[in-house]
This record gives C-alpha cells, sequence and structure tokens, in this order.
C-alpha cells in the first residue's frame, strides 16, 4: 500500500512541498453507509521546528454515500483547504504521516449525507407512496392520521385499559388525594 513517507535527513531547512496520493485500502471502509471511490489525494508543505514536524497544505478523498433521506446512492468528494498538523520527532529519521491524514478526513465526513452535497448535485426525491399521513382514501394508502372524535391519545388509552368512559370520570383512574405527612 502506498503511503506518504518523509526523510527527515533529506528535508532542507526551509522545508518541502510533498504532492501525491495515498492508496485509498489505507481508509478500510466498505460498508452500505460509505464506500471509498478514490484514493487521498495531498499538496503539503512540511517543515521541521526542532523536535517537531509541521504539515500543512490540502488533502481531499472521493467517497459515495447513501443519502438519509431517499437513499440513493452519491459521490462527495470531502476537501480540507486548511490542513495542518504537527508531529513530534523523537529518534525518528523517517515520518509516515498517513494515518494523521487518513483521521481528517474522516472527521469531515458528513453526519447525515444529502443528495444535495454530492459532487454532481441532485434533488432528494422522497417515494411518498409509502407514506400515509394526508392521503386522501381515494389513493388506497390507510392514513396513520387520527380521524373524527378520534385523539393522538387513543392508542395510548387503549393499551393501558383506559375507556372513554373511564375519561369522563376521571376519578376512577385518578390517583387518590393524599396529603403530605406534617
Amino acid at each position: 500500500m502506498k503511503r506518504l513517507i518523509i526523510d527527515l535527513e533529506s528535508l532542507p531547512e526551509e522545508g518541502k512541498n510533498f504532492s501525491g496520493k495515498i492508496d485509498r485500502d489505507l481508509f478500510g471502509i466498505d460498508s452500505d453507509e460509505a464506500k471509498v471511490v478514490d484514493d487521498l489525494h495531498y499538496d503539503l508543505h512540511a517543515q521541521r521546528f526542532g523536535n517537531e514536524l509541521f504539515l500543512q497544505g490540502k488533502i481531499s478523498a472521493a467517497f459515495e454515500f447513501c443519502c438519509v433521506r431517499c437513499l440513493n446512492r452519491f459521490v462527495q468528494t470531502l476537501v480540507i483547504d486548511d490542513f495542518s498538523t504537527s508531529i513530534r520527532i523523537d529518534d525518528q529519521w523517517v515520518i509516515d504521516p498517513s494515518d494523521q491524514l487518513r483521521e481528517e478526513i474522516l472527521l469531515d465526513f458528513p453526519a447525515y449525507p444529502h443528495c444535495e452535497d454530492a459532487d454532481e448535485p441532485s434533488t432528494c426525491v422522497i417515494p411518498n407512496m409509502h407514506f400515509g399521513v394526508d392521503k386522501s382514501p381515494s389513493s388506497g394508502v390507510n392514513s396513520s392520521a387520527p380521524t373524527g372524535e378520534s385523539g393522538v391519545w387513543d392508542a395510548l388509552d387503549a393499551l393501558g385499559g383506559i375507556s372513554k368512559s373511564d375519561k369522563k370520570d376521571q376519578k376512577s383512574w385518578q390517583l387518590p388525594n393524599v396529603e403530605p405527612p406534617k
């Protein structure tokens, strides 16, 4: 697997630019929610300051996400234009910051991916044939909205064994009036 390797012995004092890509296998992601589409691309400047290596620049990677609204799949490239990190240098002569780049991209994952955020945005189209609220009876969809005298609490009252006559006579299900001790 190709990674970003920085040789500190050959790194000039004024720093050096690094451009390239790291193999997509670095992410280790292949799920229904997200799939890696392309390698991690980087364009970074590396400079050593005492016992630290400072990296700054741009990193990006493309992923295929599943829209949380309509469940359609779409590609979104996550781009971090102002990436920067500092890596402590102990007795190493070679630094591999690939994992820091990976983590930064993963932290940029959308919490709720939507089609509108895709590289080629599209409008979410939710198939409404499955939603029963506010449907006319002629559509053949059973509305889950309460109708007539039915209230929103009737289903819960039925689970608790409370009938409409019990509701009228509230004393049958209210707690007794107990005075606090003195």
